[in-house]
């Protein structure tokens, strides 16, 4: 019996063409393919939709070594995203990155330095209260004084990959200290305290999350 006789007396032709049996809900989606590489250009928006990325932390163009981004600054760089369909759905400001004490141009912060950490801390202020203007809804920031730490050698993963890898157990013993110099837990605790502190009502004001990017 051939292919078209057998569907005709079988009777799986109404079947074939049968819609299938509903399903129950599919539970909705809680995890996004996300990137929070820079700089937010058209070049690199249109490369990241390309490829099926849709939000994404941005890094406004931002003039005259402001720590903070203005409101036009903010809507150019959406701009751009909205071009390509992409949602910013987060920012990173020009400092509190995770990156070294000794190579971060503006470590007041995290050294606990007055006046500077201060004007730093009113800059951030300043990029919550844009970010609400223009609907941006998160800022993320670290609050480092090593920075990412790895060892020379790396870790093998799954198939051919090989992992960023640290131990303190392998670091060298002789590293010398940070501009920071010793600081202990107490003093960490009360820096990243003192920021929080004038950092959190603003956010809490203008309904702005404020994500930290946990330390290792």
């Amino acid at each position: 019996m051939n292919r078209r006789q057998f569907f005709a007396s079988s009777g799986a032709a109404a079947l074939a063409s049968a819609p299938p049996a509903a399903s129950a809900a599919a539970p909705p989606v809680l995890m996004k393919l996300g990137c929070q590489s820079s700089p937010t250009n058209e070049r690199h928006v249109a490369y990241l939709a390309r490829y099926g990325v849709r939000n994404i932390c941005g890094y406004p163009q931002i003039a005259d070594g402001r720590l903070y981004a203005t409101v036009e600054e903010l809507n150019r760089m959406l701009e751009i995203a909205h071009k390509y369909s992409v949602s910013v759905d987060c920012i990173a400001p020009p400092f509190l990155a995770s990156s070294h004490i000794d190579h971060e141009a503006h470590p007041a912060i995290m050294l606990a330095q007055s006046p500077e950490r201060d004007r730093d801390i009113e800059s951030l202020q300043t990029l919550i209260r844009n970010c609400a203007a223009v609907g941006i809804p998160s800022i993320k920031y670290n609050m480092s004084i090593l920075g990412v730490l790895r060892l020379p050698t790396r870790t093998p993963g799954r198939g051919d990959a090989a992992y960023s890898t640290w131990r303190l157990s392998e670091a060298h013993p002789s590293s010398p200290l940070t501009r920071a110099g010793h600081v202990d837990a107490d003093a960490a605790w009360e820096r990243i305290t003192y920021f929080l502190d004038h950092v959190i009502p603003v956010a809490n004001e203008y309904k702005i999350r404020m994500a930290c990017h946990p330390h290792d």
